[in-house]
């Protein structure tokens, strides 16, 4: 090595300190014209504000020899002779290192040797690299034996956007990598923004910084299609080959892939608002064609089989049934059937009340929430409430139990209401009749669901439990003893159903309308089944509410 170099820097003059010489040689004969290209490789990878303490090639070498004397030289003249003239000479250069590159093109691919020589310290390390590409396979031997990896710095608005390199996922913006020098492809990608793709030329030991902004899309789609060279079309129009990323409207849209050789491929999509469609494929190849980059060697060329046509889009019906949740918030009117409900008095010891509605149908109107999801048929309805109060105040009659066992006592009812314990040793005050209003929260919880969906239109049934929890109040007395201004609580389950029907008018929004009915058949009132001044026990003939509700809900 070190005769190689004294035959090609003889009388060279003094350079500056940190420089490094860079001298390029075939690997194979016959290939001069490589190791020009190689060296323009290597001019087109240093960073300018580099370029002045490097000298590559030989051309390089010949053009700074211009001018100098040979007596500049040590070892050459003068009295002082030196056993091996090299490292002197070389250090009198200037240089920190020298760089001997021998490359070749072979059937694997180029194939490079590097031996990286350092005067001031006789160090020498040696390396190789093969490769399909020239740069990759002269920085893979490079790499191991000079300082070259460069950074690169990329930085989105928004930012957590995805970097890649040359396909390869280096971090999320904003984000700073190392990388080998060389021509790379920088891929910048974040949901429902316009990608970015940019082949840069990163230098040795320099940097490059990418700032971008990324575009917001109200729909993407990215198609990547095999062969190589295989055009893509989106609704007629021819984007591009091989790989294509574009924002589009949401809607329907027509991808169309083709190339020589290969069975033309359609498929028509539908992209909905802030989604983003991805299609990675690869085409086959036509009957009795061989396919593009396989080799086929002392094989029989068979048939490939015909490919299966492309499955229809999805219908409106079916895009409907992907929407798995949804909520809704109404209105609901309710009407009250039945004789009485059941309910305890807030205050007065806690003694049960009784009551019975003597009006026909009150009427209450409120407002109501429901939460659920389905598979295709079945689901549930997660949970739901809804809060209501009577349209105004109806008649209502209530009486209680004084004492239910008398020991050694006598109990009375208040003044101006009668008892009786001539049967049941238990005293009951007459009921007395009020006019009274009504408010009830109703929940329900964890109902199954059946839907059937037609075009934009969807048929439900759900049907379970329902709690509801309520307050009495007297408006004003309409008997004796006008002191219930305390009111009654009501706690009652049942069962209730609800049948609907929904039309989606935009994307997954939707309107709706549900008739409901529900029954209770549990309270936490005395459970003897007596009677009040004739009233028979409301726990047997319960209330039942039916009613519509109507809104506006959203599916996702």
């Amino acid at each position: 090595m070190k005769a190689a170099l004294l035959l090609g820097l003889v009388a060279l003059p003094s350079f500056a300190a940190e420089k490094t010489l860079w001298l390029v040689r075939p690997l194979y004969p016959g290939q001069e014209a490589l190791a020009g290209r190689i060296e323009q490789s290597l001019d087109k990878l240093t960073p300018q504000a580099m370029r002045g303490g490097q000298v590559i090639g030989h051309a390089e070498l010949v053009a700074s020899l211009k001018g100098k004397k040979a007596d500049d030289l040590p070892c050459f003249q003068g009295e002082t002779r030196c056993a091996d003239p090299t490292d002197p000479f070389i250090a009198n250069l200037g240089f920190e290192r020298i760089v001997l590159i021998q490359g070749g093109q072979d059937e694997a691919g180029f194939k490079f040797k590097v031996v990286s020589y350092e005067p001031s310290t006789g160090k020498t390390i040696s390396a190789s690299s093969t490769d399909a590409s020239l740069d990759n396979a002269m920085l893979g031997a490079i790499a191991k034996v000079f300082p070259v990896t460069a950074a690169l710095d990329v930085t989105t608005t928004p930012p957590g956007a995805t970097v890649f390199v040359d396909d390869r996922k280096v971090g999320v913006t904003p984000v700073a990598a190392q990388v080998l020098p060389g021509e790379r492809v920088v891929r910048i990608d974040l949901k429902l923004h316009q990608g970015i793709e940019e082949t840069v030329v990163v230098p040795m030991r320099g940097s490059v910084k990418l700032d971008r902004n990324l575009e917001k899309v109200a729909a993407r789609i990215i198609i990547t299609a095999q062969p190589a060279g295989t055009s893509i079309s989106l609704d007629g129009t021819v984007l591009g080959k091989d790989r294509v990323d574009r924002g589009v409207q949401p809607g329907t849209h027509t991808i169309r892939l083709t190339t020589e050789g290969y069975k033309a491929f359609e498929q028509t999509v539908q992209v909905k608002s802030d989604e983003q469609f991805t299609l990675d494929k690869t085409l086959d190849p036509l009957p009795g064609t061989i396919p593009r980059e396989v080799v086929v060697i002392k094989q029989p060329v068979v048939e490939a089989p015909p490919p299966q046509p492309p499955p229809p889009p999805p219908s409106t019906t079916d895009l409907y049934y992907e929407r798995k949740s949804y909520f809704y918030v109404g209105f609901e009117y309710d009407q009250l059937h039945g004789t009485g409900l059941v309910s305890h008095r807030f205050g007065d010891n806690g003694n049960a009340r009784t009551a019975s509605i003597d009006t026909p149908t009150p009427h209450l109107l409120g407002g109501t929430f429901e939460f659920g999801y389905f598979g295709r048929y079945f689901g549930l309805a997660a949970i739901g409430f809804t809060v209501e109060t009577g349209e105004g105040s109806f008649p209502m009659t209530v009486g209680r139990v004084v004492n239910k066992t008398l020991t050694g006592h006598q109990a009375t009812c208040p003044t101006g209401e009668d008892g009786n314990d001539a049967v049941t040793m238990a005293l009951y005050c007459y009921p007395t009749q009020i006019s009274a209003k009504a408010v009830y929260a109703n929940l329900r919880f964890v109902q199954p669901a059946f839907r059937v969906q037609v075009w934009r239109f969807m048929f439900s049934l759900q049907a379970g439990l329902e709690l509801r929890i309520g307050q009495v109040t007297q408006v004003a007395a309409m008997g004796q003893n006008p002191d219930y201004n305390d009111g009654f609580m009501i706690l009652d389950l049942g069962v209730s159903g609800r049948l609907g029907v929904r039309f989606y008018i935009a994307d997954g929004f939707f309107i709706y309308g549900n008739y409901r009915v529900a029954g209770f058949f549990f309270s936490p009132l005395d459970p003897s089944g007596a009677q009040v001044a004739g009233i028979t026990d409301p726990v047997k003939t319960g209330v039942v509410n039916s009613g519509f509700s109507g809104g506006l809900g959203y599916a996702f």
